[in-house]
C-alpha cells in the first residue's frame, strides 16, 4: 500500500485530491492533508467523512504518520523547504512546477536528494505524457534530424481573482524579503518553456540550458512582475527557441508550438484532437498523440517509481534549466508597463486586457519577432 501526503489542498491541488479521494484503488491511501486554510477546500467534508486527518503544518503530520510519497502543491516559494523536509522524513516527493523560485533553492533540493537518497519529481505533466516521450525518443534517435528552431505561443487571460489568490504572492517579485519571481513564465506557462528545453535534452531525463537570452517583459496588471513576455533563447546546442505568452490579451489561445528540424516540422495546435504531429519533408506524417491525455500520469508514474525502486523521468536536475532562465530574466532584464492608452478593463470579466495585443502576439509568433510597444 502506498501512503500519500498531500501538502496544500487549494488551487491546482484539487486535481490530486479528486483522484486520491475517488480513484477506488485500495493500494493507494491518502494518509493525510496539510492545509492551513482547509475551510476553503471544496472537499473538506469528504476528507472529514473519510476520516482523513488534516494538519496545519507538515511537522504535525509526520509526528503522527509516515508517507511513502509527499505531494507538494503549495506556493512556489515553499517548494524547496517543504520538499527537503519531506525527504528528511523518509518520503519521496512529487513537487508541483516550477522547482523553486531561485537556483539556490533548486540546488538545495539537488543536495537533499543525494543526502537522503530519495528523489524529488517535478510536476511538468507534459514530460510524463506518452506523446511527449514518444516525440523525444525520435528526437534523440535522429528520426527528425537536427533541431533548428522551436517556437511556442500561449494566450491565457487571467482576471483579478487570479492575482488576488492565496496569501499575497501572485505576481510578486518578492514578499517579506523572500524572492517569489511569480510571472507568466515562471508559473502558469512554465510548462511550455520547460518543454522546449526537455525535448532538446540528450537523454530522456535531461534538459538543455539557455546559453543566450533576450527578453521583452511587460505588464498590464497592477503587479510587481510581468504578465506578458517574448523571449529569444539559444540553448547550449545552438537551437533557437522563441516563446511568447500573455495573461493580458483579449482572447484565449494555446499553447501552440512549431518545432523545426532538418527533416521535419513538428506542430501542436490546442484544438480538435490536440495531437502532436510531425510533417516530414517528403510529405509523410506521424502523430505522437495528445500531451494532455492524462494529466495525472505524473502521479501514477511517481507511485510506480516508489513501489519499484525506479526514478521518475522529470526530477530536479531535469527541471532546473527553467529555474536558471527565470533567474536570468530577473537579473538581466527590466519589466516595462504597457502604454496606458491601450490598457483596458472588462467589468464583466473583472480583468485587465491590452487592446490589440492578441493580434499582435500571434503576428509576432508567425514571424518569430519580439513584442514592441
Amino acid at each position: 500500500m502506498t501512503k500519500i501526503l498531500l501538502v496544500g489542498a487549494g488551487g491546482y491541488a484539487h486535481v490530486y485530491l479528486d483522484f486520491l479521494l475517488d480513484n477506488g484503488n485500495d493500494d493507494i491511501v491518502l494518509e493525510g492533508v496539510v492545509e492551513k486554510y482547509i475551510d476553503n477546500c471544496p472537499r473538506k467534508d469528504d476528507l472529514l467523512s473519510n476520516g482523513i486527518p488534516v494538519y496545519s503544518d507538515m511537522e504535525a503530520f509526520y509526528e503522527n504518520h509516515s508517507a511513502d510519497l509527499a505531494i507538494i502543491c503549495t506556493p512556489t516559494f515553499l517548494h524547496s523547504e517543504q520538499s527537503i523536509y519531506a525527504l528528511s522524513k523518509g518520503s519521496y516527493v512529487l513537487c508541483e512546477k516550477p522547482v523553486a523560485p531561485t537556483v539556490r533553492g533548486a540546488e538545495a533540493m539537488l543536495e537533499a536528494e543525494k543526502k537522503y537518497n530519495r528523489w524529488i519529481a517535478i510536476g511538468y505533466q507534459w514530460s510524463y505524457s506518452d506523446a511527449i516521450q514518444a516525440f523525444k525518443k525520435d528526437v534523440i534517435s535522429g528520426v527528425l534530424g537536427k533541431p533548428v528552431s522551436f517556437k511556442t505561443a500561449v494566450s491565457w487571460p487571467r482576471n483579478l481573482d487570479y492575482y488576488n489568490r492565496g496569501v499575497g504572492w501572485a505576481g510578486k517579485v518578492q514578499k517579506d524579503g523572500v524572492l517569489i519571481l511569480d510571472s507568466i513564465a515562471s508559473n502558469a506557462c512554465a510548462h511550455y518553456i520547460h518543454n522546449m528545453f526537455f525535448v532538446l535534452g540528450h537523454e530522456m531525463d535531461t534538459s538543455l540550458e539557455a546559453a543566450e537570452v533576450d527578453a521583452v517583459l511587460l505588464r498590464a496588471n497592477n503587479i510587481e512582475n510581468f504578465d506578458t513576455c517574448s523571449l529569444n533563447i539559444v540553448t547550449s546546442d545552438g537551437t533557437k527557441n522563441y516563446f511568447i505568452a500573455s495573461h493580458a490579451a483579449e482572447m484565449k489561445k494555446g499553447p501552440i508550438f512549431e518545432y523545426t528540424f532538418e527533416k521535419a516540422k513538428v506542430i501542436f495546435e490546442d484544438e480538435g484532437e490536440r495531437e502532436i504531429k510531425a510533417v516530414f519533408a517528403d510529405g509523410r506524417e506521424k502523430s505522437y498523440g495528445n500531451p494532455f491525455a492524462d494529466v495525472l500520469k505524473k502521479l501514477k508514474d511517481c507511485i510506480y517509481a516508489v513501489n519499484n525502486s525506479t526514478v521518475p523521468i522529470c526530477t530536479v536536475k531535469t527541471a532546473i534549466p527553467h529555474t536558471k532562465l527565470i533567474n536570468r530574466l530577473y537579473e538581466e532584464f527590466e519589466v516595462s508597463n504597457f502604454p496606458e492608452d491601450i490598457v483596458c478593463f472588462s467589468e464583466e470579466e473583472k480583468r485587465v486586457f491590452v487592446n490589440g495585443l492578441y493580434e499582435k502576439m500571434y503576428k509576432a509568433y508567425d514571424k518569430g519577432e519580439m513584442l514592441n510597444f
